[in-house]
């Protein structure tokens, strides 16, 4: 679950006065609308991505996603080169073939009603502190009250969860490995690509973060220490000097 408001306003505010930034709830999420019979895949949103971007006419951009969102941008940005001037991957999905113990996740994410229980506790602000530390946020100090609350009120969302259920049975997860794995087309990539990456990574190890640096041609890795999974959400300066460093030497 999360939303371009609850992962990205910090650096909304910090990199609006160098660029001009969008930040897409995308479907299902955030305050965008959720419909029942949708297949929410990674091509649907590298697809939504060029139509939002038809929509407003923007011949090319700078596109950017944390996780879930990392694996959407690296294949808009493989499937729509000439519509992408650079390419951000911060902790992304598509670097790695499989989940660590891929077994056993893809059974309780994909084959069991153990992922529909994991949504309903999310609605309970003990479960989300702890899933915050254990997996978002390297620092115990850094998880406040108010971050739990934003949090919690994205749980409270009524279609919370549901298009995230359909990724993973859709698209996302297989027995054998993830179907968004993108490691093979990755030497095909030819903008300026910029991968941030949590040092202490326990949802993408950073290893993979490393091998997709070595695939992308003109890449850029820029590991954050003491870092989870979220890392412009604890880090949000060290995040926006970084990528707005990018900007400067890339784009300007």
């Amino acid at each position: 679950m999360d939303s371009a408001k609850l992962s990205w306003d910090r650096i909304i505010e910090n990199l609006s006065h160098q660029a001009q930034v969008y930040a897409l709830d995308l479907p299902g999420y955030g305050q965008s609308e959720y419909r029942s019979g949708v297949q929410y895949s990674t091509n649907f949103y590298a697809h939504f991505i060029k139509a939002f971007m038809d929509e407003l006419k923007l011949d090319k951009a700078m596109v950017m996603g944390l996780s879930l969102g990392g694996g959407v941008v690296l294949s808009f940005t493989l499937q729509f080169p000439e519509r992408a001037t650079a390419l951000g991957l911060v902790g992304a999905n598509g670097m790695a073939k499989k989940w660590e113990w891929h077994f056993i996740t893809y059974h309780f994410y994909v084959r069991t009603p153990l992922n529909r229980l994991s949504l309903y506790m999310m609605r309970k602000k003990s479960f989300i502190r702890t899933i915050v530390k254990a997996g978002l946020f390297y620092k115990p100090e850094n998880i406040t009250d108010e971050l739990l609350d934003e949090i919690y009120q994205e749980a409270l969302n009524p279609h919370f969860g549901r298009a995230y259920e359909s990724f993973q049975r859709s698209d996302y997860m297989g027995r054998q490995g993830l179907r968004s794995y993108f490691g093979d087309q990755m030497p095909n990539i030819d903008v300026p690509t910029l991968i941030i990456h949590g040092s202490d990574d326990r949802t993408i190890p950073v290893d993979h973060a490393r091998r997709a640096h070595k695939l992308i041609p003109d890449s850029e890795l820029h590991i954050m220490d003491e870092c989870r999974h979220w890392s412009q959400k604890e880090y949000p300066n060290e995040f926006s000097q970084v990528v707005g460093s990018f900007i400067s030497r890339k784009l300007s």
